[in-house]
């Protein structure tokens, strides 16, 4: 709902992390280690451990060995900061306000301290000193942002509505703040029962073209219309954004929830905790909108689940980051607080299984997803994910059965749904039923306007086939120009250039996609075929040796013929010819360009 320049303004002037320690939440890439210690109950040993787990991301163990460090004696800067650090991350306020405040006696200046003695307060009920502590702090992105925010829902606490209004005044000449503004204004005014002034707010935001609304700003609208005698209009307002949204289920879920009036004539913000819970969402989700912003973001959103722990918005936001640095586990942990009755569970669940597929925990991913399927029998995307993850897992009758039910659960066959055909294709290629696939293949090339993933498949299953030879080099040599650094497309050209007899030409290309892909097992095969005919045989069955033991597309090397080919060599294989000049033309000028 904000700028991304006006986000990174903000973030080149936050001091979260303005401390001497430097600390983060999520350490760099090049410091992921495998280290091997042996396990030593010192205050050393214990530091130790924990940066060890801190490394791999395991941040509850990485705590738990910093504070028994701390209590053993060993309590410098750098080790005091990643701890008060690592359990504001995690939503442990208490905790890290004990630490923080060590570290502040010791002269840690970061103004982060400040913060977290302002949130602790706050939930506490001691709104004064929340506001002095937030305050006190001068950098830009606390007195522009956050602070009137803080501030104006610590007067709700102290039920003071004038003095809310008179803190958010200080955004309200902020054109980049205005949807903001008029959100927090409009919950403040709800709150004190002000309908008409929430009603004038929320206005403002629905109305503003330039800004797309959120879903959780769709939530509070419409459950205030909903509560204020306009389900119409909430209903309205949710059909205007699902024919271009990407959240439809979420949207149906919400619409469905208003029809039936389940829960929906009930406030969504009922204290101030929960008011500036919405704050402190807000800003993580400011800062996850962009890369550098992630430890910010995993900071803010853990304090707004501290405020409102039932906000299944930043639980599905904090799992999101999670997923970003590959913590799937951790990712499903939030998945799995979301109830079914919540407009994010089918999302959840439907990320959830993603993530097991990804952990190659196919059996898990294919249970939810037919759990799913039982209460959403013609669901497009459910189907269409159950035929990948069986697709994946090689269970390729299964996988046709789910994709076709997902072709046929469509209205109409729109380029968005190329990739379902194309997918439906490999499968029925893999099953050995080459007519389908084909025919899948052509009507994906055509809804993905010649994507050149879909034209390397076809053609280069048409020469594997030895057939269509022209037309393969010609689609192989469409995808090429579409795609010049695609390893797999490359190999196919320097496919095509081994099955037409051109070997020097052959080698070059897949020496080139062998360099692209070095673990892949097709590509180590046709490159070991083009070295022997190329008069190079030892490197052939280096290469065909390669084949063997990589693990890259080992499903589709003929590991028999492999072996068979390092014991006797390569023969017996048909060459295949070429007629159309103009193909000959551009395969020859492509080598000229190339030399």
């Amino acid at each position: 709902m904000l700028k991304a320049s006006y986000i990174i303004t903000l973030l080149s002037g936050i001091g979260i992390f303005n401390s001497c320690t430097g600390n983060f939440i999520n350490l760099p890439e090049y410091r992921r280690q495998t280290v091997f210690l042996q396990k030593m109950d010192t205050p050393y040993g214990n530091y130790l451990a924990g940066r060890v787990a801190h490394l791999r991301q395991d941040y509850d163990k990485a705590s738990k060995y910093y504070i028994k460090s701390i209590e053993q004696g060993m309590d410098n800067a750098d080790l005091l900061g990643k701890t008060y650090i690592i359990l504001a991350s995690q939503g442990k306020i208490e905790a890290a306000r004990k630490y923080a405040n060590i570290a502040r006696q010791k002269g840690d200046e970061n103004n982060f301290i400040d913060v977290i003695n302002a949130v602790y307060a706050f939930k506490h009920g001691n709104y004064k000193y929340a506001r002095a502590e937030v305050n006190g702090i001068q950098e830009k992105t606390y007195k522009q942002l956050i602070a009137p925010l803080f501030n104006a829902w610590s007067f709700v606490g102290e039920d003071n509505y004038a003095g809310a209004l008179n803190e958010l005044k200080k955004l309200e000449k902020s054109e980049d703040m205005q949807t903001v503004y008029c959100l927090h204004k409009g919950m403040i005014a709800d709150y004190f029962n002000d309908t008409k002034e929430a009603k004038k707010n929320y206005g403002i935001i629905i109305n503003d073209k330039a800004n797309d609304m959120s879903f959780r700003a769709l939530q509070i609208i419409t459950n205030f219309m909903v509560r204020t005698g306009d389900k119409k209009q909430a209903l309205d307002l949710i059909a205007k954004y699902y024919g271009t949204s990407n959240i439809k289920e979420m949207l149906n879920s919400l619409r469905e929830k208003i029809e039936k009036g389940d829960k929906s004539t009930e406030k969504l913000i009922t204290t101030a905790n929960k008011g500036v819970s919405e704050v402190f969402l807000e800003i993580g989700l400011l800062f996850k909108s962009v890369p550098m912003g992630y430890d910010y973001a995993q900071i803010y959103m853990a304090m707004s689940q501290y405020f409102n722990p039932d906000n299944d918005v930043a639980k599905i936001a904090l799992a999101d980051i999670f997923e970003e640095r590959y913590m799937l586990a951790d990712a499903n942990k939030y998945y799995d607080t979301i109830g079914k009755d919540s407009e994010l569970y089918y999302p959840a669940q439907m990320k959830k299984a993603n993530n097991l597929s990804s952990e190659k925990k196919y059996d898990e991913a294919t249970k939810i997803l037919k759990k799913l399927l039982r209460d959403n029998p013609d669901d497009f995307q459910i189907l269409f994910n159950l035929g990948d993850i069986l697709r994946i897992s090689n269970n390729q009758p299964a996988a046709i059965k789910y994709y076709t039910e997902a072709a046929n659960s469509i209205y109409y066959e729109s380029n968005k749904y190329w990739p379902m055909f194309y997918a439906l294709a490999v499968s029925y290629d893999k099953n050995k039923e080459w007519l389908k696939a084909e025919e899948n293949l052509k009507k994906a090339l055509k809804l993905s306007n010649r994507h050149p993933q879909v034209l390397n498949y076809l053609g280069y299953s048409w020469l594997k086939y030895n057939i269509n030879t022209d037309m393969a080099a010609s689609m192989i040599l469409e995808a090429y120009e579409k795609a010049p650094e695609d390893g797999v497309i490359i190999d196919s050209l320097g496919w095509v250039y081994f099955k037409t007899g051109d070997y020097d030409n052959a080698i070059m290309y897949l020496e080139r996609a062998s360099e692209l892909n070095p673990q892949n097992a097709v590509i180590s095969d046709h490159l070991g075929d083009a070295y022997w005919c190329g008069g190079r045989k030892n490197e052939a069955v280096f290469q065909w040796k390669q084949a063997l033991s990589q693990k890259e597309d080992n499903e589709e090397i003929n590991k028999k013929q492999i072996k068979n080919k390092i014991e006797n060599g390569l023969d017996n294989f048909k060459t295949l010819t070429i007629k159309d000049e103009s193909i000959k033309k551009s395969l020859h000028s492509l080598n000229e360009i190339t030399e």
